[in-house]
């Protein structure tokens, strides 16, 4: 996509989730952090997404942005942190069959896996799809990688509008920072993003779920974060020597 294109799609997106927000907080006294919020959160997801495939289809094409033939040797650095990530779904799903949980939590938890589900497809396609394809990784790698991951850092500022705690805030944004950044390297060097939505999904889901059904998760977190801090030095360190070739070609195939 071109850059009028870029910022249209990511102003909407950007928009589409202040009004969720806004709608949680004041709407409802349903504040960021309360698994609740996801039963409104569920409708400005699921809106993204069709706009984001509507707006991909007729702007650009899915190759364009993120969806091309898989590079399987950016797995290596995927596969340990989504490893850890389906141990957290794991302890997520023992405890479902193993603890009393009510019909309105279990609902929730239904809830919370459809809408992360759509979360982590269209984060996934805005930030490491249209907005890091359009800053030409192939020829700037760092810059791109450091701005979409700033971005997607930034997003997460409309959390303010539902009332998220100050520190907590901070936390997060260095946080989805750092995922960020590992997330973009991972996106450029796998050339697809199934992948990512699938982490993505499930990270979101069990972070959630698990204050639905009362799970730590701290020693896998600390283990992702710790494992996260690792690669990220070793890839950033390797960037340049990274074959990125594949990513090379027309942003806007159909406008050639």
């Amino acid at each position: 996509m071109d850059k009028r294109n870029t910022v249209v799609s990511a102003t909407v997106v950007f928009i589409i989730m202040g009004i969720v927000m806004a709608v949680s907080a004041f709407g409802f006294g349903i504040r960021y952090g309360e698994p609740e919020l996801l039963r409104i959160a569920i409708f400005g997801e699921v809106a993204t997404a069709i706009f984001l495939v509507w707006y991909i289809r007729r702007h650009a094409t899915f190759a364009a942005v993120g969806f091309s033939k898989l590079q399987s040797r950016g797995l290596i650095w995927y596969i340990p942190l989504l490893l850890i990530v389906l141990v957290q779904v794991g302890l997520i799903v023992n405890a479902l069959f193993t603890s009393s949980i009510s019909s309105s939590a279990l609902q929730l938890v239904g809830i919370v896996f459809l809408t992360t589900l759509f979360v982590g497809f269209n984060e996934e396609v805005l930030f490491r799809g249209i907005i890091l394809r359009y800053l030409k990784p192939n020829e700037h790698p760092y810059r791109a990688v450091l701005i979409s991951a700033l971005l997607f850092s930034s997003f997460h500022l409309l959390n303010l509008i539902a009332l998220i705690p100050p520190t907590a805030m901070l936390f997060q944004l260095a946080n989805t920072f750092v995922f960020g950044v590992f997330l973009a390297i991972i996106a450029l060097k796998l050339n697809n993003l199934w992948p990512l939505i699938i982490f993505h999904a499930l990270w979101d889901f069990a972070s959630i779920a698990a204050d639905v059904v009362n799970v730590n998760l701290g020693i896998t977190v600390l283990l992702a974060q710790v494992y996260l801090l690792v690669a990220i030095v070793i890839q950033l360190i390797l960037l340049k020597r990274h074959d990125l070739s594949h990513l090379n070609g027309p942003m806007n195939p159909r406008n050639v």
